[in-house]
């Protein structure tokens, strides 16, 4: 009996073991939500045509109809490529590299050597960009303070 009584026990802490060591991960929980911002942002062809672009309070100076913006990386950055920038008006916009911040609410861009944190607002299929140009070197008045891109 008590050979029966051990042999029950060791059955069970035997059985304990193994469903303990199973698990329940399957290892995949899915993308971040920084990797789904990042697909988002370098969608293929990229934003263009953005349907507001302002300086302050206003709209901006020149035609940014056509402006477009391409991103390239991944999660560790990449860079980016600009098309149809206004003339003058380069020190907004020229191409360069990017970082992004864990929360994915953050770009930083390195362009003609100036960095620059961009607050960004990525959706799928839309992009908002808000930054500051502070000391411009352009010839072109009215470029320094806050712009903002958005496209739909």
């Amino acid at each position: 009996m008590k050979r029966l009584s051990n042999l029950l026990a060791a059955l069970v802490f035997a059985s304990l073991v193994i469903f303990m060591s199973c698990g329940g991960g399957g290892g995949d929980d899915g993308p971040s939500d920084l990797e789904i911002a990042v697909d988002n942002l370098t969608i293929s062809g990229g934003f263009s045509n953005p349907s507001t672009v302002r300086t302050g309070p206003g709209d901006a100076d020149g035609d940014w109809s056509t402006f477009g913006i391409t991103f390239t990386g991944s999660v560790d950055g990449g860079s980016y490529t600009v098309s149809n920038v206004p003339t003058g008006f380069e020190d907004v916009w020229a191409n360069g590299t990017w970082t992004i911040n864990d929360a994915a609410t953050v770009i930083t861009r390195v362009q003609g050597g100036v960095t620059t944190d961009i607050v960004a607002s990525i959706g799928e299929g839309s992009l908002t960009l808000e930054f500051d140009v502070a000391d411009p070197t352009a010839r072109t008045s009215g470029i320094a303070g806050e712009w903002t891109f958005v496209f739909n």
